[in-house]
């Protein structure tokens, strides 16, 4: 059971990550025009999680702070390629060199720039998810209460 919960999970994660890379890559290059379509999707349809966690994900990687985390969310497959090829590289290189005899973990360093970006991309994908649930409970809250005033009057 935990096994099937694990992959229902990990496949949200990457249709998120594929949501916020193909908005990213169809649209503007800062990424506002793409915060302001995901935002219009959120409006027309609020029952839509899928679209509320997009806009409130756009909308925390916008700024010009957020431009390098961007480019890794638009082109993560191209980054992680190129981390592992450097990665490969580098400890080739070292063990021809003499620098190092067998194995060593330097040319790993290569992807701890990308360890840290898919871990912020998954922190701010987990902070959309939250903004989306904040609003959809505001939303029906707010509806209840109204249901619950028209009935009393």
């Amino acid at each position: 059971m935990a096994a099937a919960q694990g992959a229902v999970k990990r496949q949200a994660v990457e249709a998120q990550a594929g949501d916020v890379a193909d908005a990213l890559r169809t649209q503007n290059i800062d990424g506002a025009r793409a915060r302001a379509r995901a935002a219009e999707a959120a409006r027309a349809s609020p029952e839509d999680r899928r679209a509320a966690v997009l806009a409130a994900t756009l909308d925390a990687l916008s700024g010009p702070g957020n431009a390098p985390l961007r480019w890794i969310a638009r082109h993560r497959g191209r980054v992680w390629a190129a981390s592992v090829a450097l990665s490969a590289l580098t400890g080739a290189l070292l063990r021809t060199t003499g620098v190092v005899d067998g194995f060593g973990p330097w040319g790993l360093l290569w992807m701890l720039p990308m360890l840290a970006a898919d871990a912020r991309l998954s922190s701010i994908r987990k902070e959309g998810e939250r903004a989306a649930l904040t609003r959809l409970e505001e939303r029906l809250s707010g509806a209840g209460e109204k249901a619950g005033t028209g009935a009393g009057a």
